[in-house]
């Protein structure tokens, strides 16, 4: 899903996946992991690699998007001056609705316990509440007591929040279900105060006029990537898949990531 550096050691959030039957949308959830990898510089044959169970089920999925480091002097909760303390995980909320999207959940846990983040174990673990303040998460909870926030709605299972220092920011960048357009939405809060969904830029590969297209294909993970960015930019990929194998087989264009720059939104 999400992954970033601290203190010397690599961090990947991982979904965990099980089959539910055939067809293109045969699976569901069977948990979230945490993967550390110290020494993540060597040659990835060389890797040594410890994962760490975040939750188990799909009723609250975290890492779809993580934040460390970021914000005004590096704080991603202005609110808190130990803000910049922990990470912060954007949690899959999804629905009870299969058709209706999920929305994004706020965790976070201290940054000196990522070693033993693992759930059940670590009672450190805090999400963030309708009141805008932070609550002890059960360590053997699988669901999110009734009175989280929903900090993004909708939101996504792969998507993106970032800060951007020069407008003083955040931009979330995401897929919106599988409709033909890549989405954003902007704060001046991680926590709150997200303005709603706005179109990024519509799939190509998704419109009838182009090469690619087939009835069957659709274009999704839209995630931004702030360090290949200029000041202005929004960086940001995407893919496109098809419900039938052989679009992707017989078509080298397609299920890889795609790189687009579009100018910055402004909040």
């Amino acid at each position: 899903m999400d992954g970033f550096v601290y203190n010397g050691t690599l961090y990947l959030a991982f979904m965990q996946m099980h089959s539910t039957g055939g067809g293109a949308f045969g699976f569901a959830y069977s948990g979230a992991q945490l993967a550390s990898i110290a020494n993540y510089t060597a040659a990835p044959s060389q890797w040594s690699i410890t994962y760490q169970v975040l939750n188990a089920g799909g009723s609250a999925v975290p890492g779809a998007s993580i934040v460390v480091g970021q914000g005004p002097n590096g704080n991603p909760d202005s609110s808190n001056p130990q803000g910049a303390d922990y990470a912060y995980f954007f949690t899959v909320v999804p629905s009870a609705n299969s058709s209706t999207p999920p929305y994004m959940a706020l965790l976070r846990v201290p940054l000196m316990q990522l070693s033993s983040a693992a759930r059940p174990g670590n009672t450190s673990w805090e999400y963030l509440n309708t009141n805008s303040t932070w609550s002890a998460w059960s360590d053997t909870d699988t669901s999110l007591p009734s009175d989280n926030a929903a900090v993004i709605n909708p939101g996504a299972t792969e998507m993106t929040v970032r800060y951007h220092s020069s407008s003083n920011q955040w931009i979330a960048v995401y897929p919106l279900g599988l409709d033909n357009k890549a989405h954003y939405a902007v704060s001046p809060s991680m926590t709150g105060s997200w303005g709603g969904s706005q179109d990024l830029y519509t799939y190509p590969e998704m419109q009838s006029s182009n090469a690619n297209y087939t009835p069957n294909i659709f274009c999704y993970a839209a995630k931004e990537h702030t360090e290949l960015e200029a000041a202005g930019q929004v960086v940001f990929t995407y893919a496109c898949n098809s419900t039938v194998a052989s679009d992707v087989t017989n078509n080298m264009s397609l299920y890889r990531p795609v790189v687009m720059t579009q100018s910055l939104p402004m909040f």
